[in-house]
């Protein structure tokens, strides 16, 4: 057997990574970070304390990748549907589907969103808002789509920053409700356009 390359070494490091990850992303999310200890995340892992250390310096750097990656992912997500050739009450339609079926298909989704919910009820540090940083590209750029569909006559009148953080904190208990209630099915996402639409 020949030893194994640089390049495979790296995948190797990488998909060991993102398993620790995964396992963090569950832990945290149901317990909490002050209640999530490494050995808790090693175990859901199936690996040692140990080798968790090797690649996470500690549970802070587990948990802030994780809400790093929420923040960013969310507000890119709708930044593209905001650059779609589609009127500004469809790309409200794609975000309450798109979002809502990433919820219904798994539990990832929802963890994240738990994930984010510990980090927003944490007190404040330098370390935790430094995460936190671009946290509203998603609030922002939905609150820019209801204004548009005002204009165009799509949007009920409202302050549409006030929408469009209704709109994410009904989306947010959508969440915490697929991890929490026993059998619980995904509403209509038209009842979640219809918060904002005429």
């Amino acid at each position: 057997m020949s030893p194994r390359t640089g390049e495979q070494n790296a995948q190797i490091k990488d998909e060991r990574r993102e398993q620790i990850l995964t396992a963090a992303l569950k832990v945290f999310a149901l317990r909490g970070f002050a209640a999530t200890r490494v050995g808790d995340v090693a175990a859901e892992a199936g690996l040692s304390h140990g080798l968790v250390y090797h690649y996470f310096a500690s549970k802070e750097e587990m948990f802030y990748e994780l809400v790093s990656r929420a923040v960013y992912y969310s507000g890119q997500s709708l930044v593209m549907v905001d650059g779609m050739p589609i009127e500004p009450i469809e790309k409200v339609r794609q975000t309450a589907k798109y979002i809502m079926g990433g919820i219904e298909a798994g539990q990832e989704t929802s963890y994240y969103f738990l994930v984010v919910i510990h980090a927003g009820v944490m007190e404040s540090s330098p370390e935790r808002d430094k995460f936190f940083q671009g946290s509203t590209v998603a609030v922002d750029t939905m609150e820019k789509i209801l204004r548009e569909g005002q204009r165009m006559g799509q949007v009920r009148e409202g302050n549409p920053a006030e929408m469009s953080v209704m709109f994410f904190s009904a989306i947010m208990g959508l969440a915490v409700y697929n991890i929490t209630m026993p059998g619980f099915r995904m509403p209509d996402p038209e009842l979640l356009v219809s918060m904002v639409s005429k």
